[in-house]
């Protein structure tokens, strides 16, 4: 008998919730230095004590990996998927699919999420961003077929915008990262972006219109399958430059994560 999706999504942030709570603070809270100076998240106190900003730097750098095993055996299921089922496959995709077809694929989905990113521009005061945001959406609805065409894209923009997500809105509050956690196919995470890709889900008109578990679920495939390309190919490139991809490939996520909340 299958459980529909809706049963199960509590159980899913449950899940997620209990893995993330041990240190869901863990990234902003206070430490201290053998000087007895608070580091990142409590400040530095001053510049001038070179020791005191060498150890504060390096305390930005610590990456929490308490489940290294199973971070690293799900890091080389999913090396193995995307090189002999994913490569092969978004292979066969972009013969088959022309690339203005796969844009506008691309562009439907990205509008379709524009409520959603304007709504976490507004919990992180971010108020001209989900203004723009707003303006886009409705431009591309209506003028773009849907948003099957950016025609917004062509336009200037007041402030520049990114796409925001609920792991960067926790972020913002002040929520740490938490340790961080590889997903089976789905990559690269850490404690708060897990619980953040819960209450995404949650959150998501999609969620609530398609009443069929199924045909979200073909739905959401469509939209992740036709981006693999870009994603793919981001990964072979960094996967090529470094010399030990595990750690390199949770570094750049870190960072790029830490990068999206700070902005």
């Amino acid at each position: 008998m299958f459980v529909t999706a809706r049963k199960k999504t509590p159980f899913l942030l449950l899940i997620l919730f209990l893995l993330a709570a041990p240190m869901l603070y863990g990234g902003c809270a206070e430490q201290k230095t053998e000087s007895g100076y608070s580091v990142p998240g409590g400040g530095i106190p001053s510049l001038d004590d070179d020791d005191v900003y060498l150890e504060a730097t390096e305390a930005q750098q610590i990456i929490a990996d308490p489940l290294e095993p199973w971070n690293r055996f799900w890091f080389s299921f999913n090396d193995v998927a995307y090189n002999y089922v994913l490569h092969p496959l978004n292979t066969g995709y972009t013969f088959i699919v022309p690339k203005p077809v796969r844009s506008g694929i691309g562009n439907f989905f990205h509008n379709l999420g524009a409520p959603l990113r304007m709504a976490h521009n507004l919990l992180q005061g971010k108020g001209m961003a989900a203004g723009v945001e707003l303006s886009s959406f409705v431009l591309n609805t209506v003028g773009g077929l849907g948003g099957i065409f950016d025609i917004a894209s062509s336009h200037k923009k007041v402030v520049e915008i990114n796409d925001e997500d609920a792991g960067q809105t926790l972020g913002v509050w002040g929520i740490g990262e938490g340790f961080y956690i590889v997903w089976p196919l789905l990559g690269p995470s850490n404690a708060r972006d897990s619980l953040g890709m819960g209450i995404d889900y949650f959150a998501d008109p999609l969620t609530w219109v398609v009443d069929s578990w199924e045909v979200r679920l073909g739905i959401s495939a469509i939209n992740i399958f036709n981006s693999f390309d870009k994603l793919l190919d981001t990964y072979d490139t960094m996967k090529g430059m470094s010399v030990e991809p595990y750690s390199s490939l949770r570094d750049a996520y870190t960072q790029y994560r830490r990068a999206q909340v700070a902005k």
